[in-house]
This record gives C-alpha cells, structure tokens and sequence, in this order.
C-alpha cells in the first residue's frame, strides 16, 4: 500500500493508526503478565511525550520496565514511529484531526444500533434506523444553526432601528 500510495499520491503522508495498534496490544502481548498496565503505560508514553527524544527515552524504558526489550511486534513499531507516533508527526498540517478520530466515531456510532450478535435482519433494520437518527441529527444541526442566524440578523435589525429612531430628530 505504500508504495501504491507514493505512486498515485507524491505529497500524500501516509501514517498508521494508532487505534488499531493499542487494539492488538491484547493479542500481541497476551502472554506477557499485565498486558492491561502494558496498554496503559504504552498509551502514556505515545501521547504524553512532547519531543522525540524523550519518546525515545520514554519507549526504552517502558520496554525495560516490563521486560519487552526482545518483543519483536514492539520493536517494528519503534523502527516505524515516525509513520504513527503523533510527535514524529507533528510536522505535518492534519487538520486537528487524530488518525483514530474517524474510526472511533464511526465505532462508537454504530455501537449504539448493531452487536456482534445481530442477525443480518437486524443489521438492515438498525442499519436504517442508524441512517436515520444521523439524517434527524443533521437536520436538527441545520435548524439550530439556522435559529441562531435569524436570531443575530433579528438582533442587528432592531438595533439599526433603535440607532435610526435616535439619530432622527422628531
């Protein structure tokens, strides 16, 4: 895929997800003793290091902590940070948006309709239910968004006619 997209796409950067990543963790490092302190301590240095170096530092000793120096899953992922490491990306314009943001939206939304045990009736029904809260949920965004407008444009009017009323002499 990279090399497709270098192809098709020279400017595009291609990054990983960090979302899928911490979603293997349970698999790649089930054998190891905490695999859940593991996830969390992996997420805190992934997000809360503020240069490279001291992700750097933070990796390393996270891996010597818990005894994952020889880890080779973990080891690939260090020797491709800069694809998926948010402060080796930081040089990059993403819009304000996280590589997990769309996928985690997308997740949670569907959550609320469909289970991994849902028939496949089910699924076309709360597939359609699913479409049409997010088309009512547009539509309410819309009608907000235009009450507010009125309301500034009503509010701009009065105050034209009171400006007016007071600069005429009578």
């Amino acid at each position: 895929m990279k090399r497709a997209l270098e192809a098709c796409m020279p400017t595009t950067v291609h990054r990983w997800c960090i979302w899928h990543i911490m979603k293997k963790i349970p698999s790649k490092l089930n054998g190891y003793k905490g695999h859940a302190d593991i996830e969390q301590e992996m997420s805190q240095v992934i997000w809360n290091s503020h240069s490279k170096d001291s992700f750097d530092r933070n990796w390393n000793d996270f891996l010597l902590n818990f005894g994952l120096a020889d880890n080779k899953w973990l080891s690939d992922l260090y020797e491709h940070r800069h694809i998926w490491v948010p402060i080796y990306l930081d040089h990059h314009f993403w819009a304000g948006m996280r590589s997990t943001q769309r996928s985690e939206s997308m997740h949670s939304f569907f959550n609320k309709y469909i289970t991994q045990n849902s028939s496949f009736i089910q699924f076309v029904k709360q597939y359609d239910n699913c479409l049409r809260s997010r088309e009512q949920a547009e539509r309410e965004s819309d009608l907000s968004f235009k009450m507010r407008t009125l309301m500034q444009s009503l509010g701009k009017s009065k105050r034209n006619s009171e400006e007016r009323r007071i600069a005429s002499p009578d």
